[in-house]
């Protein structure tokens, strides 16, 4: 309901995309269970800072389905925020089976990811980026450098 409420509003504070973010992290619990842990450690001032609507809701997605979901065994995703360099860094990082990536545009992003890195583009422009890191049995991370708007 929230995701529709909020489909005509294209900026949001981190704050709310956490609360946000926080809502949806309770459902897969409730799916998941004792399987999947989500740890949030997001630096105060960046709290306030202004980052496109539902921007991290479908990069933790990922990390639950592609990282989580997979393993035998309990699963962790961390996400975490802070502003560097006059730059907004955002991290969305699991520990799950991994890949190896083979770089925007080789077909091995999926639509989600592919999305954000267009939507961020248009956005943005080169003031913009999403990078994707992944190393096979230790896990993926997605960060996202924002300009700092407050």
């Amino acid at each position: 309901r929230m995701s529709l409420e909020g489909a005509r509003v294209h900026e949001v504070t981190l704050r709310q995309e956490m609360d946000f973010l926080a809502r949806y992290v309770e459902i897969q619990q409730a799916r998941f269970a004792d399987r999947l842990s989500v740890r949030t450690t997001i630096s105060p001032e960046a709290l306030d800072a202004r980052i496109p609507n539902l921007l991290l809701q479908p990069i933790v997605e990922n990390a639950i389905l592609h990282g989580v979901a997979p393993k035998n065994a309990p699963g962790l995703v961390e996400v975490t925020g802070g502003i560097r360099n006059g730059r907004l860094h955002l991290e969305v990082r699991d520990d799950g089976p991994g890949f190896i990536p083979a770089g925007p545009g080789s077909g091995r992003e999926g639509i989600g990811l592919a999305n954000t890195r267009e939507r961020l583009s248009k956005l943005y422009g080169s003031r913009g980026e999403l990078r994707l890191s992944s190393e096979r049995g230790k896990g993926t991370t997605v960060t996202l450098i924002l300009p700092c708007q407050v």
